[in-house]
């Protein structure tokens, strides 16, 4: 994956032109600017994790926040550390694998933000495990997705989406790609939203929205005209959102507790 990254950084940025003027929720949703899911983030701790070309981690340091971005892409970091120049920001951007992060502090952070990445990693209890070890009490984890229902439009065997479903949404089976214009080739994980929505209880979150934003019509006009044969893939939704905050044990609920073999009951 850091090769492939390192290989198609180039192209990527040309094709995404990603703005720093606010966090960045993928390419077929809307910016926090318009969803306002973060709030105030002036004065906070913030970890980018797939942080890329670093737009998102210079828009949270222009809004006064404290932030770090991590990615696996060597070619990556390098075009989001001159980026960060030209913006004239502070912001620590380290190369690594977002599911070990042993020389981070736990419990230092105040939100750890992903767009579009948690789906390319191999061991997600892992890399949700370090998450929850590096949030603060209460701390916020918020990431973007690819939509699970998307993927039921990829057809494998041709490498593109089709105007109709060709993949079953309960097949596990992860999906590769070649990314456009390359020979380098991609995969990533494929879970339904209940298996995400159970993997963030699994490693003690709680889900606070799960939000499914309309697409830009800017962006369906020009992907899926309305005249084009592949204008049903307007109907359905391209990104998902997931807001979650960290919990101790101790705050799950009862029925959880009990089911772990925690003896609360008579404090409760």
């Amino acid at each position: 994956m850091r090769n492939a990254w390192n290989q198609i950084s180039a192209s990527y940025q040309t094709r995404q032109q990603i703005q720093t003027v606010s966090a960045h929720y993928g390419p077929l949703a809307p910016p926090e600017s318009e969803l306002q899911l973060l709030g105030d983030v002036s004065g906070l701790r913030i970890l980018e994790l797939g942080c890329g070309g670093g737009q998102t981690s210079i828009a949270f340091a222009q809004q006064g926040a404290t932030v770090v971005g991590v990615d696996i892409s060597d070619q990556q970091l390098r075009f989001a550390r001159t980026l960060a120049a030209q913006a004239g920001v502070a912001v620590a951007f380290v190369q690594g694998d977002i599911s070990v992060l042993p020389n981070f502090q736990a419990g230092a952070w105040d939100l750890i933000f992903s767009t579009y990445t948690l789906q390319y990693v191999e061991d997600l209890p892992l890399c949700l495990a370090e998450c929850w070890r590096l949030l603060r009490h209460r701390g916020r984890l918020v990431f973007s997705l690819d939509h699970p229902l998307r993927d039921c439009f990829f057809d494998l065997e041709e490498d593109e989406l089709a105007p109709y479903p060709v993949r079953n949404y309960f097949d596990n089976t992860p999906l590769r790609w070649r990314f456009p214009e390359t020979n380098v080739t991609l995969h990533s994980h494929h879970l339904t939203l209940a298996q995400w929505i159970d993997q963030l209880s699994s490693s003690n979150f709680q889900l606070c929205r799960l939000v499914e934003p309309m697409p830009p019509p800017a962006v369906l006009d020009e992907l899926w005209p309305l005249d084009s044969a592949y204008s049903t893939l307007r109907n359905i939704p391209q990104t998902v959102i997931f807001v979650a905050k960290k919990l101790f044990k101790e705050e799950l609920p009862l029925a959880e507790l009990v089911e772990a073999g925690f003896d609360k009951l008579s404090q409760r």
